[in-house]
């Protein structure tokens, strides 16, 4: 991959420096979302630009709370709060969001409603239930136009603030509309989940309205792939306590397996497919 220099271009040019420092940040930060560190070195060869130039960026994924710098280097943060955005994380870890959907589908019968969520993920789950004779609540764009022209199933659409990070409508007005509507099965997400902390996400209103949604469904179902365990985010969404089963895309560690089925979780990953019935609960 080759991408010009800054600094070949001179100090005038002060819109088009902005305009590439802006698409080298974003690509080093999907790098650190996905390798989880990175080096000053390589992605000064990488974007052909200074050390230097690295540097500042990263100093600048430093304060937005992405990136922890290190001698030569940075890793991904640890920090409680994150800024991505879905554009950046609907390009990262692909797979594990079909091995995530496809496990999904058996929770979804016809003549079911459910209830998808804002996640990246959730929109993988859109892709195979198109067919589908049921009905659909979320406060998911990416999902309503996923799901708009599918004649069988029956839309039901969550207003309100929309969130342009997470190309989702949250706040009071979603929560009111949320509060009227029940649900078979919800799937919701979560930035991050922890033994100590719970089921964590990284804003008040995405947390609120996945509180709701657990007290509106007969089974609750989180969606989280193995980058998203053992780690906390800024706001407690909910407790294990809240859902029923966890659907992940790889074989959880045994003291995470013994975790969740000390607390009454059905463990659903890729040993699934070996026995569709089995729940492990």
């Amino acid at each position: 991959m080759y991408v010009p220099s800054l600094d070949i271009y001179g100090k005038g040019n002060g819109v088009l420096q902005r305009m590439l420092s802006s698409v080298r940040k974003e690509k080093i930060k999907k790098t650190l979302l996905e390798k989880k560190e990175v080096s000053v070195s390589e992605l000064a060869e990488t974007f052909s630009v200074s050390d230097e130039t690295i540097r500042r960026d990263l100093r600048v994924l430093e304060e937005e709370g992405i990136a922890k710098r290190s001698h030569g280097g940075a890793t991904l943060s640890n920090r409680v709060k994150t800024t991505a955005d879905n554009s950046v994380l609907a390009g990262l870890f692909v797979e594990s969001k079909r091995i995530i959907a496809a496990q999904c589908e058996r929770f979804i019968r016809d003549g079911d409603c459910i209830f998808l969520d804002g996640s990246t993920t959730a929109s993988a789950i859109c892709e195979r239930i198109q067919q589908k004779e049921i009905t659909v609540l979320t406060n998911s764009l990416r999902a309503i136009n996923m799901l708009n022209k599918s004649k069988t199933i029956k839309l039901i659409c969550v207003g309100g603030n929309f969130l342009s990070s997470r190309q989702s409508f949250v706040g009071p007005c979603a929560n009111d509309t949320l509060s009227r509507y029940y649900v078979d099965t919800a799937f919701i997400s979560c930035r991050s989940l922890s033994m100590e902390n719970g089921i964590t996400d990284s804003d008040d209103d995405s947390a609120r309205l996945k509180q709701l949604i657990t007290q509106h469904a007969n089974r609750v179902v989180l969606i989280a792939d193995h980058t998203k365990f053992g780690k906390t985010s800024f706001t407690r969404a909910c407790d294990f306590c809240d859902i029923h089963d966890i659907v992940t895309d790889r074989p959880l560690t045994e003291d995470w397996l013994s975790f969740a089925l000390s607390r009454g979780l059905a463990v659903w990953d890729t040993r699934s497919d070996e026995d569709e019935s089995e729940t492990r609960s």
